[in-house]
């Protein structure tokens, strides 16, 4: 939430005067709704907040890209619901507190205290060395990330035992020195979440010609392998929620990068071995824990897809797409193309050739494993 928060660079956000009205009505409703109990220190929107520092209900102020994403989640026919959304920001808010969700990419603030710099400021470490980054720690074992003209990429370092050894040795450290260790480190260790980057593949490769960060996904190899059902729905829940977090750092950091305002992000889903699971039948047993993922979770951060494009997609998924359409944000649902095979043609349209993985016919060499 609040993930422009501090970037004066950024241009505020532009509406019709249609949709400012209903955004203006929509942060009055929230402000009512300021508990008198909320620390008074905090009078305006901030990117880092420490969990400790909300109130029960979780409320916080929020800034008006925030406040515009959760209104969009619930309109219907071009009319805005209020009400609720509302209600959804309002369950957003409570999820965010219960789960500590603030920190489980390794807030800052709450690590550091308020005084210290920010993410944003340079700190020194390397952003994919951080708690919650965009690279697994696998990937990150073959090579340095670095980024150019909006492409990622890495260059040979350090093993991957190595890799691993070090960010255990720092988080060791920090409980040594009385540190405040971030509820990511409590809720599931470094490896943990290499594992879970294995079962689940998901890289962004870079930005769109609009400054958007793009993600990639093996989407058909995860629902496929039965990788889902090595999870409980507790772990499941958890790791998505770090899944979607770092979507905010990404967007914040093109921000940072572009100049621009970016509020969302484009996904690609890959459905390459789903045929597998659709012809044994095995792919029905993975409804229930898209549909964990979906309430539990995902309602929680509306309107963060610009596009979503599915591939590979085998015409006998149909049946299987559309038991999943029902259950999803039909505001989400509606974003989703699916094209049969590779539409490179589609994907220069969206970003450039040097953003797109080899493997569908781009530049980009970033690594991208196949799902275990």
């Amino acid at each position: 939430m609040n993930h422009l928060s501090g970037l004066d660079h950024v241009p505020s956000l532009s509406l019709p005067t249609d949709d400012a009205a209903a955004l203006d009505s929509f942060r009055a409703t929230h402000e009512a709704a300021r508990p008198p109990s909320f620390e008074s220190s905090i009078r305006s929107p901030t990117h880092e907040i420490a969990t400790s520092d909300l109130p029960p209900c979780g409320w916080r102020p929020l800034d008006d890209v925030t406040l515009y994403r959760f209104l969009c989640a619930d309109r219907r026919n071009g009319k805005f619901q209020p009400m609720q959304s509302a209600l959804r920001l309002k369950r957003a808010l409570k999820f965010r507190k219960d789960e500590g969700v603030d920190e489980i990419l390794g807030n800052r603030k709450a690590k550091r205290g308020a005084d210290s710099p920010s993410p944003s400021s340079r700190d020194g470490s390397p952003a994919h060395l951080r708690c919650g980054s965009t690279v697994s720690l696998s990937s990150i074992a073959s090579g340095r990330m670095c980024d150019v003209n909006g492409v990622k990429g890495f260059q040979a370092t350090e093993s991957p035992s190595k890799v691993v050894q070090t960010a255990d040795e720092k988080l060791l450290a920090n409980e040594a020195m009385g540190g405040n260790s971030a509820p990511c480190v409590s809720a599931f260790s470094p490896r943990e979440l290499e594992r879970y980057q294995r079962l689940r593949v998901r890289v962004f490769v870079g930005r769109d010609q609009s400054g958007q960060p793009v993600m990639f996904e093996r989407l058909g190899e995860y629902l496929g392998s039965g990788n889902c059902s090595l999870m409980t729905d507790e772990e499941a829940i958890r790791f998505y929620v770090w899944d979607l977090e770092r979507h905010f750092t990404e967007m914040r950091e093109a921000s940072m990068m572009t100049g621009k305002l970016i509020q969302r992000h484009t996904y690609f889903g890959d459905a390459s071995g789903i045929m597998t699971a659709i012809m044994n039948r095995s792919i029905w047993k993975v409804i229930p824990h898209l549909k964990t993922l979906v309430k539990a979770v995902e309602e929680h951060y509306p309107e963060m897809a610009d596009k979503i494009v599915l591939f590979n997609v085998p015409r006998v998924a149909s049946l299987f797409y559309r038991a999943v359409r029902a259950f999803l944000d039909p505001v989400t649902a509606e974003k989703i193309e699916l094209h049969p095979g590779i539409p490179l043609s589609k994907f220069e349209k969206i970003m450039p050739i040097e953003a797109i993985p080899v493997e569908y016919g781009g530049k980009n060499t970033l690594h991208f494993p196949p799902t275990e």
